[in-house]
């Protein structure tokens, strides 16, 4: 896909922004939410369907906070609700805020939200977790793809490789429980390199493509200094989910989707149809009163739904 296509989509994304009015719902009820994404109708053809959108709610990680009281369920639950007004119907949590698994599933259901994945903790060689555990409230959940929010950064190559052995034994355990383990990258997997190969290459070669997949966090890559597309094309379907988050000219810091310089459109299209979800992401600016959680949501959702790739 050539890159002059990324002006025909960052068009039609304008387009579609001022067609779509923001939603702010500041109560939780748990009315039904609209059969279609707003602005659909303006956005036909291949762009991404919205049954593969999906949101990391880490985006609102310095919004909800990180308690289990009543107060931060009540900011997780107007994110949910806000998020479901504005199209979205999957979503990818990192905390349950103290519902239990069935709760959480009881009100994802209630907004017609499904769990595409979850981030959760699954331990180290060194300090394993419950997995039986995990495995459990995925199953109540829905879940099929989870896996931790990011790697260890380690320092040798024989510390790399246990790590990935320790995954692929977990990634085993999923799969017989009919789910499937995926690695979230940072930037180090890319810049720590031991001869010829980057630390991601140890953790792929390390593990069976039938236990662990990628989600492959398109910013992060790029940070690095790395083609997003030669990864994609180096591991084919093994890359089964993106965290799609863009990255701002100049400082490279990260950018509400659309807005910065990756090329979306050539990397989805390189993807092909091996990818599940297409997860928008921002990393919070913890303490920054000028990020607005729900507008990089609202504009990221609108940026897939309508890019042409």
């Amino acid at each position: 896909m050539k890159r002059s296509l990324r002006s025909t989509a960052r068009a039609v994304l304008l387009a579609a922004l001022s067609a779509i009015l923001f939603v702010g719902l500041a109560g939780t009820a748990t009315a039904a939410p609209p059969t279609a994404a707003p602005g659909a109708s303006d956005c036909a053809g291949r762009s991404v369907p919205v049954s593969k959108v999906s949101i990391q709610l880490w985006t609102f990680a310095g919004y909800v906070g990180f308690g289990t009281d009543a107060a931060t369920q009540a900011r997780h639950e107007e994110v949910l609700s806000r998020l479901s007004a504005m199209g979205y119907r999957n979503v990818e949590p990192f905390t349950l805020s103290g519902w239990t698994a069935e709760q959480y599933a009881a009100l994802l259901h209630g907004y017609g939200l499904k769990a595409s994945g979850r981030h959760v903790d699954v331990g180290t060689p060194t300090s394993p977790a419950d997995i039986a555990r995990i495995l459990e409230e995925n199953r109540v959940l829905g879940i099929e793809y989870f896996g931790s929010g990011g790697t260890p950064n380690l320092a040798t190559e024989a510390e790399w490789t246990a790590y990935a052995r320790y995954l692929d034994a977990v990634g085993e355990q999923a799969r017989r429980a009919g789910q499937t383990l995926m690695i979230h990258n940072h930037d180090w997997e890319f810049t720590d390199v031991f001869g010829s190969r980057t630390a991601f290459d140890v953790l792929m070669q390390n593990t069976q493509a039938k236990n662990v997949v990628s989600q492959l966090d398109l910013y992060w890559v790029s940070f690095a200094g790395v083609d997003p597309v030669e990864v994609i094309e180096r591991y084919g379907n093994r890359i089964r989910l993106f965290h799609v988050k863009d990255m701002r000219a100049g400082d490279r810091r990260i950018e509400i989707v659309g807005r910065g310089t990756l090329d979306f459109p050539e990397i989805f299209a390189t993807g092909g149809g091996s990818t599940r979800y297409f997860v928008v992401e921002h990393d919070p600016r913890f303490g920054d009163p000028t990020f607005d959680p729900f507008v990089a949501a609202e504009e990221g959702f609108a940026y897939l739904t309508c890019t042409r790739y």
